[in-house]
């Protein structure tokens, strides 16, 4: 089991209750305000995180939060839990459609403009490929934008902030995404 840094444990996910086998959202906001918003991050899907227990991934989004943000907010391209992408179930339109009806509605929640893209080369994951034009749709449908920290993949994605071994520096600039 991995700990929340102290003082950075979530205080909102959805669903809530919690579901073993979905999250939409998960992150710390109580603090947050439209002048002070949270880091906003859209990863590729959920893996250990929960409200009670964390992973590596969250972690660093966390203390990558602290440097400029009052909070932090994990989204993700698609909803269903899973440690391996690659054993992700097939792509189900109605889960990705809740999917970005969630992200839609926190979005909105906390006024953000702009999310970090996070999603890596997705683990070769064809559930999550088809799943990023619909959460991609979403962010220009709401005119927010996707950036990112550290270079583009050769793909032409943002890195997954947390690859195996050691984690992205992420200290920026912003490069937007197209």
């Amino acid at each position: 089991m991995i700990a929340y840094p102290a003082g950075q444990e979530p205080d909102f996910w959805q669903p809530n209750p919690a579901d073993a086998r979905h999250r939409f959202a998960l992150g710390r906001v109580g603090d947050c305000t439209p002048e002070s918003p949270p880091l906003v991050v859209i990863g590729m899907n959920p893996s250990h995180a929960r409200e009670t227990e964390s992973d590596k991934t969250v972690n660093h989004i966390i203390n990558v939060s602290r440097r400029e943000h009052s909070g932090w907010l994990m989204l993700n391209l698609y909803p269903e839990r899973s440690p391996k992408p690659k054993a992700l179930k097939l792509y189900d339109a109605g889960l990705s459609a809740a999917n970005c009806e969630a992200i839609e509605h926190v979005l909105g929640l906390v006024g953000a403009t702009e999310v970090l893209g996070a999603w890596g080369n997705m683990g070769g994951s064809a559930t999550l490929r088809r799943a990023l034009p619909d959460v991609q749709t979403l962010l220009d449908r709401m005119s927010v934008r996707a950036y990112t920290l550290d270079a583009l993949l050769n793909t032409g994605n943002p890195a997954h902030p947390h690859p195996p071994g050691r984690p992205l520096p992420m200290l920026g600039p912003k490069r937007y995404l197209t």
